[in-house]
């Protein structure tokens, strides 16, 4: 092996050397983080999943007595939705009776206008 090669291993071998005496077995060694931040967030989803509120039961009980809730709404929208119609016929109703009233009005107003002219014309 020429120098080059030699110098190399060298150094690898200088580097190992280095970090070898680095470690101390005494000290405890740094946790690793990434691994236990991942099993926490894996825990917390499984946690989530597993939990009462989540049971397929309890969803299927609440999707029921939503239901029945909204049944009871739309029967109640469905009222008040026929008695705005009922009352918007009686609305219709009302204004056409005031407006042929109306006209019988003005047609009565027209009708003194001209007789009283026509007595006047006779004075």
């Amino acid at each position: 092996c020429d120098d080059e090669c030699s110098g190399l291993l060298i150094s690898d071998m200088d580097r190992l050397y280095r970090i070898i005496t680095d470690v101390t077995l005494t000290t405890p060694l740094p946790p690793p983080y990434k691994a236990l931040y991942r099993f926490e967030n894996m825990t917390e989803e499984l946690k989530h999943m597993l939990s009462p509120h989540k049971a397929p039961e309890r969803l299927l009980q609440l999707a029921d007595s939503n239901l029945g809730s909204l049944v009871v709404e739309m029967d109640q929208l469905h009222s008040r939705a026929t008695k705005v119609s009922a009352d918007g016929e009686q609305v219709e109703d009302d204004a056409d009776r005031i407006h042929k009233r109306a006209e019988d009005l003005e047609q009565f107003i027209r009708d003194t206008l001209l007789g009283a002219k026509g007595k006047k014309k006779k004075k």
